[in-house]
Protein backbone atom coordinates (compact mmCIF):
# COMPACT_ATOMS: atom_id res chain seq x y z
CA UNK A 1 0.00 0.00 0.00
CA UNK A 2 1.43 3.23 -0.84
CA UNK A 3 2.03 5.84 1.77
CA UNK A 4 0.05 8.98 2.55
CA UNK A 5 2.15 12.43 1.39
CA UNK A 6 3.55 14.20 4.22
CA UNK A 7 1.60 17.28 5.55
CA UNK A 8 4.35 20.45 6.19
CA UNK A 9 2.76 23.33 8.86
CA UNK A 10 3.17 26.85 7.28
CA UNK A 11 6.26 27.41 9.08
CA UNK A 12 8.28 24.73 8.53
CA UNK A 13 10.91 24.97 5.56
CA UNK A 14 11.35 21.84 3.76
CA UNK A 15 14.70 22.78 1.96
CA UNK A 16 15.90 23.69 5.94
CA UNK A 17 14.96 19.56 6.81
CA UNK A 18 16.73 18.32 4.29
CA UNK A 19 19.73 20.76 5.24
CA UNK A 20 19.66 19.51 8.69
CA UNK A 21 19.10 15.94 7.48
CA UNK A 22 21.87 16.23 5.63
CA UNK A 23 24.49 17.49 8.32
CA UNK A 24 22.91 14.34 10.33
CA UNK A 25 23.94 11.92 8.10
CA UNK A 26 27.39 13.76 8.48
CA UNK A 27 27.30 12.96 11.81
CA UNK A 28 27.23 9.85 11.44
CA UNK A 29 30.07 9.93 9.06
CA UNK A 30 32.13 11.24 11.40
CA UNK A 31 31.69 8.76 13.98
CA UNK A 32 32.28 5.45 10.77
CA UNK A 33 35.71 7.48 10.29
CA UNK A 34 36.37 7.48 14.18
CA UNK A 35 35.51 3.34 13.93
CA UNK A 36 37.68 3.25 10.95
CA UNK A 37 40.48 4.44 12.93
CA UNK A 38 40.17 2.12 15.71
CA UNK A 39 37.88 4.64 18.02
CA UNK A 40 40.88 6.92 19.20
CA UNK A 41 40.01 8.01 22.40
CA UNK A 42 41.79 11.14 22.20
CA UNK A 43 40.52 14.13 20.11
CA UNK A 44 44.03 14.92 18.88
CA UNK A 45 44.14 11.32 17.46
CA UNK A 46 40.96 11.83 15.96
CA UNK A 47 41.51 12.73 12.16
CA UNK A 48 38.10 13.71 11.05
CA UNK A 49 37.53 14.55 7.18
CA UNK A 50 34.75 17.06 7.27
CA UNK A 51 31.78 16.95 4.69
CA UNK A 52 33.52 18.92 1.70
CA UNK A 53 30.76 21.73 1.00
CA UNK A 54 31.59 24.97 -0.98
CA UNK A 55 31.53 27.99 1.59
CA UNK A 56 31.42 25.46 4.87
CA UNK A 57 33.00 26.30 7.54
CA UNK A 58 33.54 23.03 10.77
CA UNK A 59 34.72 23.23 14.30
CA UNK A 60 36.86 20.47 15.46
CA UNK A 61 34.29 17.26 16.74
CA UNK A 62 32.58 17.20 20.09
CA UNK A 63 33.21 14.85 22.48
CA UNK A 64 31.41 12.63 24.79
CA UNK A 65 32.91 10.68 27.49
CA UNK A 66 29.76 8.25 28.54
CA UNK A 67 31.91 6.57 31.28
CA UNK A 68 31.24 7.54 35.04
CA UNK A 69 34.97 5.50 36.08
CA UNK A 70 36.89 8.53 34.79
CA UNK A 71 40.28 6.04 34.95
CA UNK A 72 38.24 4.33 31.91
CA UNK A 73 38.68 6.54 28.79
CA UNK A 74 34.98 5.77 26.70
CA UNK A 75 35.02 9.29 24.95
CA UNK A 76 33.68 9.65 21.62
CA UNK A 77 32.56 11.84 18.91
CA UNK A 78 29.02 13.01 18.71
CA UNK A 79 28.72 15.48 16.40
CA UNK A 80 30.20 19.69 15.50
CA UNK A 81 29.49 22.86 14.84
CA UNK A 82 28.78 24.25 11.14
CA UNK A 83 28.65 27.89 9.62
CA UNK A 84 27.16 27.84 6.01
CA UNK A 85 28.17 30.59 3.40
CA UNK A 86 25.43 32.83 4.93
CA UNK A 87 26.85 32.67 8.71
CA UNK A 88 24.19 30.91 9.60
CA UNK A 89 25.61 28.23 12.70
CA UNK A 90 24.33 24.45 13.05
CA UNK A 91 24.94 22.27 16.04
CA UNK A 92 24.24 18.86 15.35
CA UNK A 93 23.93 15.13 16.88
CA UNK A 94 24.12 11.92 16.00
CA UNK A 95 22.14 9.40 17.67
CA UNK A 96 23.45 6.26 19.02
CA UNK A 97 24.97 3.26 17.29
CA UNK A 98 22.70 0.62 18.78
CA UNK A 99 19.72 1.60 19.11
CA UNK A 100 18.02 -1.70 20.54
CA UNK A 101 20.35 -1.93 23.00
CA UNK A 102 19.30 1.65 23.85
CA UNK A 103 15.54 1.24 24.02
CA UNK A 104 16.11 -1.76 26.19
CA UNK A 105 18.73 -0.23 28.80
CA UNK A 106 16.42 3.07 28.92
CA UNK A 107 16.62 4.92 32.14
CA UNK A 108 13.59 6.97 32.55
CA UNK A 109 14.22 8.56 35.67
CA UNK A 110 14.32 12.24 35.87
CA UNK A 111 16.18 14.92 37.28
CA UNK A 112 16.23 18.76 37.31
CA UNK A 113 17.32 20.81 34.74
CA UNK A 114 20.37 21.82 36.72
CA UNK A 115 21.53 25.47 34.49
CA UNK A 116 18.55 27.21 34.88
CA UNK A 117 16.09 27.06 38.53
CA UNK A 118 12.39 26.14 38.52
CA UNK A 119 12.42 25.05 35.08
CA UNK A 120 11.62 21.57 35.13
CA UNK A 121 12.50 17.92 34.95
CA UNK A 122 14.79 15.82 32.09
CA UNK A 123 14.88 12.72 31.19
CA UNK A 124 18.40 11.52 33.78
CA UNK A 125 20.12 9.83 31.19
CA UNK A 126 20.34 12.18 28.10
CA UNK A 127 21.11 14.57 31.11
CA UNK A 128 24.30 12.95 32.09
CA UNK A 129 25.55 12.56 28.10
CA UNK A 130 24.43 16.17 27.13
CA UNK A 131 26.10 17.63 30.35
CA UNK A 132 29.43 15.44 29.40
CA UNK A 133 29.60 17.16 25.84
CA UNK A 134 27.92 20.49 26.50
CA UNK A 135 30.92 22.45 26.93
CA UNK A 136 32.33 21.14 23.98
CA UNK A 137 29.57 22.14 22.11
CA UNK A 138 28.66 25.27 23.00
CA UNK A 139 32.45 26.10 22.45
CA UNK A 140 32.18 24.64 18.91
CA UNK A 141 29.29 26.91 17.98
CA UNK A 142 31.13 30.27 19.93
CA UNK A 143 34.55 29.46 17.58
CA UNK A 144 32.93 29.98 14.64
CA UNK A 145 31.43 34.01 15.93
CA UNK A 146 27.92 32.95 15.23
CA UNK A 147 25.96 36.62 14.43
CA UNK A 148 22.97 34.99 11.86
CA UNK A 149 20.49 32.42 12.17
CA UNK A 150 21.20 29.50 14.65
CA UNK A 151 20.21 26.11 13.99
CA UNK A 152 19.93 22.94 16.32
CA UNK A 153 19.46 19.48 14.73
CA UNK A 154 19.96 15.39 15.71
CA UNK A 155 18.33 11.98 15.49
CA UNK A 156 17.44 9.82 18.04
CA UNK A 157 19.14 10.33 20.68
CA UNK A 158 20.63 13.23 19.07
CA UNK A 159 17.54 14.98 19.55
CA UNK A 160 17.43 14.61 23.15
CA UNK A 161 21.04 16.31 22.72
CA UNK A 162 19.70 18.90 20.75
CA UNK A 163 16.68 20.00 22.72
CA UNK A 164 18.74 20.41 25.72
CA UNK A 165 21.05 22.87 23.43
CA UNK A 166 18.62 24.74 22.59
CA UNK A 167 17.94 26.41 26.14
CA UNK A 168 22.28 26.99 26.34
CA UNK A 169 22.18 28.78 22.71
CA UNK A 170 18.99 30.78 23.83
CA UNK A 171 20.70 31.86 26.69
CA UNK A 172 23.89 32.55 25.04
CA UNK A 173 22.63 34.37 21.88
CA UNK A 174 19.35 35.53 22.56
CA UNK A 175 19.08 38.16 19.68
CA UNK A 176 19.66 35.57 17.16
CA UNK A 177 17.01 34.02 15.88
CA UNK A 178 17.13 29.75 16.52
CA UNK A 179 15.14 26.98 15.17
CA UNK A 180 15.72 23.43 15.92
CA UNK A 181 14.57 20.53 13.86
CA UNK A 182 15.12 17.15 14.89
CA UNK A 183 13.93 13.16 13.84
CA UNK A 184 12.40 10.76 15.69
CA UNK A 185 13.21 12.42 19.02
CA UNK A 186 12.34 10.04 22.28
CA UNK A 187 10.57 11.97 24.63
CA UNK A 188 12.68 14.55 26.83
CA UNK A 189 11.50 16.42 29.19
CA UNK A 190 8.43 16.43 32.03
CA UNK A 191 5.30 19.01 31.09
CA UNK A 192 7.15 22.06 33.27
CA UNK A 193 9.73 22.01 30.78
CA UNK A 194 8.00 21.70 28.22
CA UNK A 195 6.01 24.61 29.29
CA UNK A 196 8.80 26.52 29.69
CA UNK A 197 10.30 25.63 26.28
CA UNK A 198 7.19 25.97 24.22
CA UNK A 199 6.48 29.38 25.54
CA UNK A 200 10.03 30.70 24.09
CA UNK A 201 8.50 30.49 21.09
CA UNK A 202 11.30 28.57 19.25
CA UNK A 203 9.90 26.77 16.01
CA UNK A 204 10.76 23.14 16.90
CA UNK A 205 9.83 20.70 14.34
CA UNK A 206 9.93 16.97 15.54
CA UNK A 207 9.73 14.88 12.39
CA UNK A 208 8.77 11.29 13.36
CA UNK A 209 7.76 8.34 11.62
CA UNK A 210 4.49 6.76 13.20
CA UNK A 211 6.28 2.96 12.76
CA UNK A 212 9.34 3.78 14.97
CA UNK A 213 9.34 2.89 18.42
CA UNK A 214 12.20 5.08 19.56
CA UNK A 215 9.61 8.75 19.96
CA UNK A 216 7.28 6.10 22.08
CA UNK A 217 9.86 5.93 24.79
CA UNK A 218 9.95 6.79 27.28
CA UNK A 219 6.32 6.10 27.70
CA UNK A 220 4.45 8.95 28.87
CA UNK A 221 3.95 7.91 32.39
CA UNK A 222 6.39 6.39 33.24
CA UNK A 223 6.45 4.83 37.45
CA UNK A 224 5.83 8.46 38.76
CA UNK A 225 7.54 10.40 36.20
CA UNK A 226 5.07 12.07 33.35
CA UNK A 227 7.32 12.58 30.10
CA UNK A 228 5.91 14.94 27.20
CA UNK A 229 7.60 16.26 23.64
CA UNK A 230 8.70 19.61 22.59
CA UNK A 231 7.72 21.52 19.73
CA UNK A 232 5.29 20.47 16.55
CA UNK A 233 5.27 17.10 14.99
CA UNK A 234 5.81 16.32 11.67
CA UNK A 235 4.62 12.81 10.75
CA UNK A 236 4.28 10.42 7.76
CA UNK A 237 4.12 6.99 7.89
CA UNK A 238 6.68 3.84 6.33
CA UNK A 239 6.42 0.89 8.17
CA UNK A 240 9.72 -1.25 7.28
CA UNK A 241 8.74 -4.00 9.63
CA UNK A 242 12.10 -3.87 11.59
CA UNK A 243 13.36 -1.75 14.48
CA UNK A 244 16.09 -0.43 12.57
CA UNK A 245 14.29 0.39 9.37
CA UNK A 246 11.78 2.34 10.84
CA UNK A 247 13.93 3.96 13.14
CA UNK A 248 16.91 5.15 10.24
CA UNK A 249 17.86 8.24 9.46
CA UNK A 250 19.06 7.57 5.85
CA UNK A 251 16.68 5.04 4.55
CA UNK A 252 13.78 6.23 6.47
CA UNK A 253 13.84 9.86 7.53
CA UNK A 254 16.15 11.37 4.69
CA UNK A 255 13.94 9.02 1.84
CA UNK A 256 10.85 10.45 3.29
CA UNK A 257 11.81 14.65 3.22
CA UNK A 258 13.18 14.21 -0.25
CA UNK A 259 10.09 12.13 -1.28
CA UNK A 260 7.27 14.26 0.70
CA UNK A 261 4.52 13.00 -1.80
CA UNK A 262 5.47 9.02 -0.92
CA UNK A 263 7.67 9.25 1.96
CA UNK A 264 8.07 4.93 2.39
CA UNK A 265 10.28 3.50 -0.03
CA UNK A 266 9.45 0.53 -1.78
Amino acid sequence: MPSLPMYFPSAFSLSQALQCAGLVEAAYDQYEQWLQQDKPRKPSDFNWQAPSMSGWSFSAPVWSILSELKYINESEPFGFAAMDPTGAVYLVFRGTESAQDWVDDLDAKQSAYPWQSGVGQVHAGFLKLYTSLRDQALQAVDGLQPGGNLWVCGHSLGSALSSLAVLDLHTQWPDQPLQHYNFASPRVVDPSFAAYYNGLSIPTYRVVNDSDLVPEVPPGVTDSWVYQHLGLAVTFTASYSSFAGDHSMADCYLYAINNPNAPMNG
